[in-house]
């Protein structure tokens, strides 16, 4: 019964995980942006966020909540639409699936 137990859980976890990170994801870039064909993405692992940004640039930040982040020395907040993640300097990122381009 534990190893049943076990193995549902680790089958899970991604599934469990994915659910307490609703930042991450592929986004477009759709306001403030600079030239590019390079989406912007986001992986969360813990309380780690790596974000890519719209250059191909890899940066390491930190989940401040379900719906925020710092990273790129600014903070991110996920809109309740959970599709549009504002930045604090005024970039706007879109999921790319629902992207308006």
């Amino acid at each position: 019964m534990r190893r049943a137990a076990a193995v549902f859980l680790a089958l899970a976890a991604p599934a469990f995980a994915q659910e307490r990170a609703p930042l991450a994801g592929d986004y477009v870039c759709v306001y403030g942006c600079r030239p590019t064909d390079v989406n912007p993405s986001i992986a969360i692992a813990g309380a780690r966020a790596d974000c890519m940004n719209e250059l191909g640039g890899m940066f390491h930040g930190a989940v401040l909540s379900p719906t925020a982040l710092a990273c790129f020395k600014k903070t991110g907040t996920l809109a309740p639409d959970g599709v549009t993640l504002t930045w604090s300097d005024g970039v706007i990122w879109r999921r790319h699936g629902d992207a308006v381009q």
